[in-house]
C-alpha cells in the first residue's frame, strides 16, 4: 500500500500541472509587474509563493511595484533510472515597477540548478540562492 501512496503523488502532480497549463493566460494589468516563466526542456519551473503567500497559478503572477521575495520550485527529469529531482529556491528583487515584464529564467549545469531574474530587455537584475534538491 505504501508503494501505492508514493507513486500517487507524482500523478497528482503532473495532473495538475497539466490542467494548469491548459488555462488561457490573463492579460497583464498595467499597474502591476508581470513575472513570466521560463524553464529548460528538462525542467519543470513553478513559482510556489509570493511573500509567503501560496500562487493560484505559478505559470506566471502579477506583483505590485516594490519588494517582493519569490519561492520557486523546479522538477528536473534526471538521465536513466535517476527519476526526478525536485528542487526549491527563493528570489528576492526590490525594485519592480508598474507596467514591466519581467521573466524567472531556469538555467542548469550538469547538476547544478539555478533562476535568474530578467527585465524586458533580457539584462539580468537578480538570482536565486541555491536551489535546495532532493530526490523525487
Amino acid at each position: 500500500m505504501k508503494a501505492k501512496s508514493l507513486m500517487l503523488v507524482p500523478v497528482l502532480s503532473l495532473i495538475a500541472l497539466l490542467s494548469a497549463c491548459a488555462e488561457p493566460m490573463p492579460k497583464a494589468d498595467p499597474s502591476e509587474a508581470w513575472i513570466g516563466l521560463q524553464e529548460e526542456p528538462s525542467g519543470v519551473l513553478m513559482a510556489e509563493d509570493l511573500d509567503g503567500k501560496r500562487l493560484n497559478d505559478g505559470r506566471y503572477f502579477d506583483v505590485k511595484p516594490g519588494t517582493h521575495k519569490l519561492d520557486v520550485d523546479l522538477i528536473v527529469e534526471r538521465n536513466g533510472d535517476d527519476g526526478q529531482m525536485n528542487c526549491e529556491a527563493g528570489i528576492s528583487f526590490d525594485q519592480f515597477k508598474a507596467g514591466e515584464r519581467y521573466t524567472l529564467v531556469e538555467a542548469s549545469l550538469g547538476e547544478e540548478y539555478r533562476v535568474k531574474l530578467e527585465d524586458s530587455h533580457g539584462h539580468q537584475i537578480g538570482r536565486s540562492k541555491d536551489f535546495s534538491c532532493m530526490p523525487g
